[in-house]
């Protein structure tokens, strides 16, 4: 048995990586680390620093754990900033840091791949040792999944409770089916809303992977640099990640193309799981009323339905899809402070930030 470190997806095989992905999550799968690299989105230069663990029993790879070095803590959605400023009011460095998450994507989604008894029994105690060996002031895993509570917990590692929005399809069988789950008042704006996108001239097409061109990538490549500019933001992703991915990721892929008399003004891109659809990635170079609301959520209520899909992850944030059918849910990450004093006033705050999150939403559960 032997628990490697590697500073590049390349240092394991494919398929045994991907083996360990048992659920297809595309966001844990080689090929997106691997897109990740290509497109030069992590590195040094990105504050996003690979640092893979894995298990080799036998000479076959039987767990592993996407974790980075973090020298600032952008991309990550679950904040940390004011924790950051404290360190820094008392002179103490806060970074570097070391994170496991999907870098610059706020996805449920494993980070103890493989088998969890190869975690505890390995990978877990190396990773204790190296976490103290070097100069790290923290261990943070975020968006991690309920079977994954248990082992972060043994390594002391305090919970923190946030919240997204997902739709569940639950019984839902058709978008009638969807529209009766609402209030009349609600159906007739959501109706409405798809009406007015209807009578408005546009062309939207459904593209799978294998049909997504490299002028489709391009331009929606494009699309989301106008998305990224709209909110005074950074494009983190490339266009090598996009096309990378997409190339070689077209089972998991589906874009959405918006053309009004066969000029492409709009687009989204969709990845899958076995159960689960995440929306991420969507821009548009023209203003249309709705067409945000089309293409980022009762598209992908359709794709779910004709994919059978459980389960629509949507991205951050999320008032607006509220109203629309998604509901509220705790979402949980994992932190652990090497400073004790500095630990112990975290540990409380979220204690307390766990409950008044639970008393904003108590009718919500």
């Amino acid at each position: 048995m032997e628990v490697i470190i590697a500073n590049s997806i390349d240092q394991f095989k494919p398929h045994e990586w991907d083996a360990l992905n048992e659920e297809k999550n595309p966001f844990v799968s080689w090929n997106f680390f691997k897109a990740l690299e290509v497109g030069n989105c992590v590195g040094k230069h990105s504050g996003w620093i690979p640092q893979y663990f894995g298990v080799i029993k036998n000479q076959e790879l039987t767990a592993a754990l996407p974790l980075y070095v973090k020298t600032d803590s952008y991309g990550e959605f679950i904040f940390d900033w004011q924790w950051a400023q404290a360190y820094a009011r008392y002179g103490l460095p806060y970074y570097p840091k070391l994170t496991s998450a999907i870098p610059y994507s706020p996805i449920s989604a494993p980070k103890l791949l493989g088998s969890l008894e190869d975690h505890r029994l390995f990978l877990l105690p190396k990773l204790r040792e190296f976490y103290q060996k070097h100069d790290f002031s923290g261990l943070h895993f975020l968006f991690t999944r309920e079977e994954e509570k248990e082992l972060l917990n043994e390594i002391d590692c305090q919970e923190r409770d946030s919240i997204q929005y997902h739709w569940h399809r639950g019984r839902c069988e058709s978008f009638e089916d969807f529209l009766r789950s609402h209030k009349k008042s609600r159906r007739k704006s959501i109706k409405r809303e798809r009406r007015e996108i209807q009578e408005s001239g546009l062309e939207i097409c459904t593209l799978s992977g294998k049909d997504i061109s490299k002028a489709d990538i391009e331009f929606f490549y494009q699309c989301y640099l106008t998305t990224i500019d709209k909110k005074w933001s950074q494009a983190y992703l490339s266009l090598d990640f996009f096309d990378y991915l997409i190339t070689n990721s077209p089972d998991s892929v589906s874009l959405f193309l918006v053309k009004r008399e066969d000029k492409p003004i709009a687009s989204a891109l969709y990845l899958h799981s076995k159960t689960t659809l995440f929306g991420r990635y969507w821009g548009a170079m023209e203003e249309v009323n709705f067409l945000h609301f089309e293409l980022c959520i009762y598209r992908g209520i359709e794709l779910c339905l004709e994919k059978g899909l459980k389960i629509f992850e949507a991205g951050a944030q999320g008032e607006h899809k509220r109203m629309r059918g998604f509901k509220p849910i705790f979402t949980k990450s994992f932190h652990h402070l090497k400073h004790p004093d500095f630990f112990k006033a975290v540990t409380d705050f979220l204690k307390e930030e766990s409950l008044a999150l639970r008393d904003a939403f108590a009718k919500e559960f």
